[in-house]
């Protein structure tokens, strides 16, 4: 049977669809939205994913009770995702669940969450690719790429890179694979997506991190040469998108994220 749908109906879900989409708009730029009680955990995952899909670093201030023990809980936390009604997070370096006042299945029932991000827009540029003796090296060189983006007094809060890094070195043993595979598995806790491949006579990093892990790598590998894929580097600003100077577009860039 074919349903037969009257303009005055098409009317009203259009109208019905409008005012949704008006309130979620309002939602997200209304001023005090970061703000959530223990009863408000399915807005606030929904809010922190919306905000970790953009790029941002997130951080939470969680006023609750540990759910083991019934202790007072008040303290900032990382978070690095976001589902269903519940944060997943890192405090004091270990990975933390935090629910909604009623909570018992996660580490932490919060009766007050304050969102915290990092910045209020990315910038986003390309540079080729880089040639280097070890990760430090080929760190030194892209951080220079980010000299002239100083240069115009924007404050850059925090610097991740994407791309990827094929590295000459040593064939690696399945428990050294291993032992580096945890060592990346620690660091994706923080909220960065790296993969490593082992091939013969060195090994492929790949992903999107903090430009400050780079270092890491040259005390879990024995680099020889380093050759990286176009970086893509984002640079998390304190500016907004209007305090930002007028002559950035000039410069290389390839996108501008905003919070709001």
């Amino acid at each position: 049977m074919r349903l037969k749908i009257g303009i005055l109906e098409i009317l009203v879900i259009l109208s019905i669809l409008i005012s949704s989409g008006a309130l979620v708009y309002k939602f997200l730029l209304s001023g005090d939205n970061y703000y959530f009680d223990g009863n408000q955990m399915y807005k606030c995952a929904w809010i922190s994913e919306k905000i970790l899909s953009k790029g941002f670093p997130l951080y939470a201030d969680v006023y609750g009770r540990w759910t083991n023990t019934g202790e007072e809980f008040n303290g900032t936390v990382l978070i690095v995702e976001a589902r269903g009604g519940t944060l997943y997070g890192l405090y004091n370096s270990r990975p933390v669940t935090i629910g909604g006042r009623m909570a018992y299945r996660e580490d932490i029932a919060a009766e007050r969450i304050v969102l915290k991000p990092l910045g209020n827009t990315i910038v986003v540029y390309e540079i080729d690719p880089v040639k280097g003796y070890s990760f430090k090296d080929v760190k030194n060189k892209i951080e220079k790429s980010i000299k002239p983006y100083k240069k115009l007094n924007i404050t850059v809060l925090e610097t991740y890179i994407s791309g990827t890094f094929a590295v000459d070195s040593k064939t690696y043993t399945p428990t050294e694979q291993q032992y580096i595979k945890n060592k990346i598995g620690d660091i994706n806790n923080r909220g960065e997506r790296i993969r490593v491949y082992f091939l013969d006579s060195g090994l492929v990093i790949e992903g999107k991190q903090r430009i400050d892990t780079l270092e890491i790598y040259d005390n879990l590998t024995t680099p020889e040469r380093i050759l990286t894929s176009k970086i893509r580097v984002y640079l998390v600003v304190n500016e907004t998108l209007k305090e930002l100077p007028r002559d950035i577009r000039s410069y290389n860039i390839t996108n501008l994220v905003t919070l709001k």
